[in-house]
C-alpha cells in the first residue's frame, strides 16, 4: 500500500499551520504568559531548594562541579606547559651543578 506523497504534503503542511496558529494564541494570551512566568519561579525555586539540601548532606551542586572541572582542565593546561618549557630547556641547563666534595675529617689523634 502506497501514499501519495501530495497527501502528505498536504497534511504536514495543514498541521505546521495549526500549530502555528495555536502558539500564537497562546503566546498572546495573558493567562498562558502568566502561567509560564509561575512555571519558571517555580523551577527556580525548586532548583535553589534542591542546591541547598544537596549542601546539608555534603553533596556538591551542578556549578560547583562544573567549577572544580575548569579548574581542573586549568591545571592540566599549566602543567603541560610546564612539561613543553621543560623539554625545550637546552640538556646542559637542566642538569644540576657538579657539587664540590666535602672535605674528610682530619682523623682524631
Amino acid at each position: 500500500m502506497t501514499i501519495d506523497r501530495g497527501i502528505l504534503d498536504r497534511i504536514r503542511a495543514r498541521g505546521e499551520e495549526v500549530l502555528t496558529q495555536v502558539s500564537a494564541g497562546l503566546t498572546s494570551n495573558p493567562r498562558f504568559a502568566k502561567a509560564v512566568e509561575g512555571a519558571m519561579r517555580g523551577k527556580e525555586k525548586l532548583e535553589q531548594g534542591v542546591g541547598r539540601a544537596l549542601k546539608r548532606i555534603n553533596v556538591p551542586t551542578r556549578s560547583e562541579l562544573k567549577r572544580a572541572l575548569a579548574r581542573i582542565e586549568s591545571l592540566e593546561r599549566e602543567v603541560a606547559e610546564l612539561k613543553a618549557k621543560a623539554k625545550a630547556r637546552p640538556a646542559a641547563r637542566r642538569r644540576p651543578a657538579a657539587r664540590k666534595p666535602r672535605p674528610k675529617p682530619a682523623p682524631a689523634r
